[in-house]
């Protein structure tokens, strides 16, 4: 298992988490909230086909409800369509229960129709489970879990989980069917051997605060993990949000329009067996082998920020065991892709930057990305074709593989490879012939390949290069510029321009990067001047 962070990096996580997610006022009678987290989200109309009323709807009405007091001493229910037994709790009937209470060592079991719609309203439990899920999902059309407004909700496994009869679960939840979280309160789950919550079908979460601390996934759904908005903590020893189905391949995808996010992954912060699509929200991977990973990625809003030993965004086919294989052949995957249209997405790598076994398309967006340090990466990584048509790219990292963009860009762009290595903290800065701005950014790590994009470039002007103290003029005699170095020149494109001579302070063409990284532990910083 990967190393999990200290605790009292978790207990800081969920801290900031809870300071940013308000909840909303008790009522008896639950509406829905304008908003659960502070997130930039999607718009509603894209999402339309991602997510039911029913999933976005936390009301209920406590007359109407089955009303379940859990305690060790002798569980009551007050109602029809449950009963309890020991410390288990059966639901066989469609309906909305609300829970309350604590169990030390018990079970919430949902055993109902193929065709029930049963929703379990947490107003303040506390369930621990030593051997199994603390929620159990045997049969049901579609469950949705609902915090009540303004409720502190924990369910764990504290021991080593332990079939029941042919279901392997796995997790603190456990549904066989489609389930849905949502609510104006908060949930925190452990689970010591397992994940934390698993939907063999599709999970779909629409608001509400989570903590998810889990030896495996922390979100995982077989068909698809569907993500509106919330607040989530999430720290685990594999992918914190994993979707993946083996038996169907246009399943298992992970889709995100919305929501805050804190995330620490011994794997994968974010891992699809498809497409990983983000349209909004506010992302921190703070600890990863690779920030965003599936067959395809799509990113076309929301506030991005991963740190990665591995790559920060990989396009490879979408499960590690064949990654590998991919990476190993230089040949474009049919249907693998990187595609950034929007958003503003802050990538340090300790691997490629950007890495697509497919084709690279940039069309907006601003991209900042601290590559990797040794030889045997870069900043963008690509098998089949790259090009950059809006938006703005800022890029640092090693030489060796350095490659630039190709065919089918709108937009100018400058590879620019040094004679040395620059080191963490040296300033970048780009000025168009009258002295203006265009682009700025510090590297946090060291250097010696640049890849600079931004709208301003136009073929056949000059722009003066400023590195440090140091500087250089490039003329644009192509829109795609580039003075050779790494891949650059044989893998990104037409490489015009007129290669550096380092006369000018020691900016120029050729050199390595040394083997060896710098850490992972700070992020870049950049501004577009207009």
């Amino acid at each position: 298992m990967k190393r999990m962070v200290p605790i009292i990096a978790v207990l800081l996580l969920i801290l900031s988490l809870f300071a940013g997610c308000s909840a909303q006022s008790t009522d008896t009678t639950q509406t829905s909230p304008t908003t659960t987290a502070s997130s930039t989200a999607a718009d509603d109309t894209a999402t339309d086909s991602m997510f039911t009323d029913r999933d976005k709807e936390i009301g209920y009405t406590e007359s109407e409800s089955t009303i379940i007091t859990l305690s060790d001493s002798g569980t009551t229910v007050d109602g029809d369509g449950a009963a309890a037994k020991g410390s288990t709790v059966t639901i066989s009937e469609e309906g909305t229960y609300i829970l309350s209470g604590s169990l030390s060592d018990g079970q919430i079991v949902v055993d109902a129709a193929d065709d029930a719609k049963i929703q379990l309203v947490l107003n303040g439990v506390d369930i621990t489970n030593d051997t199994s899920a603390a929620i159990f999902v045997k049969n049901a059309d579609k469950v949705f879990i609902t915090t009540a407004n303004g409720a502190e909700n924990t369910v764990s496994v504290t021991g080593e989980l332990v079939a029941i009869d042919d279901n392997n679960i796995d997790s603190a939840i456990f549904s066989k069917s489609d389930l849905t979280l949502n609510g104006a309160g908060a949930l925190t789950i452990s689970c010591d051997y397992g994940h934390g919550i698993v939907s063999k079908d599709d999970l779909a979460i629409t608001s509400g605060t989570y903590v998810v601390t889990a030896a495996k996934h922390a979100l995982a759904g077989k068909n698809s993990v569907r993500i509106a908005d919330g607040c989530f903590t999430l720290t685990c020893g594999t992918d914190a949000i994993h979707s993946q189905n083996d038996d169907d391949t246009t399943l298992g995808f992970v889709y995100i329009a919305g929501g805050s996010f804190e995330i620490s992954a011994g794997d994968d912060g974010v891992h699809a067996g498809t497409t990983a699509t983000i349209l909004g929200g506010t992302i921190n991977i703070s600890e990863s082998y690779e920030g965003i990973e599936g067959m395809s990625v799509d990113i076309s809003g929301g506030d991005i920020t991963i740190v990665s030993s591995d790559d920060g965004l990989n396009a490879a086919g979408g499960n590690d065991q064949s990654a590998g294989a991919e990476r190993a052949s230089m040949e474009a995957v049919e249907g693998c892709y990187i595609n950034i249209s929007g958003g503003a997405l802050n990538i340090n790598a300790s691997g490629d930057g950007i890495d697509s076994n497919g084709s690279l398309v940039i069309s907006g967006g601003t991209t900042t990305v601290g590559g990797p340090t040794d030889s045997g990466n870069g900043t963008i990584d690509y098998n089949g074709t790259a090009s950059i048509t809006g938006g703005t790219l800022f890029g640092s990292g090693s030489s060796g593989m350095a490659q630039g963009f190709g065919d089918g860009s709108t937009q100018g762009s400058i590879l620019y490879v040094l004679t040395s290595v620059q080191q963490a903290g040296t300033s970048v800065v780009l000025k168009d012939a009258s002295g203006t701005v265009l682009a700025e950014f510090t590297p946090a790590k060291q250097f010696q390949a640049l890849n600079i994009s931004v709208p301003e470039l136009t073929q056949g002007e000059t722009y003066t290069l400023v590195v440090g103290t140091q500087e250089v003029e490039i003329t644009l005699d192509t829109l795609l510029y580039s003075n050779g170095g790494g891949m650059g020149g044989a893998m990104g494109g037409p490489a015009g321009g007129q290669p550096g001579d380092g006369a000018a302070g020691g900016l120029g063409r050729g050199g390595q990067a040394p083997q060896g990284g710098m850490g992972n532990d700070a992020t870049s910083s950049a501004t577009v001047q207009q």
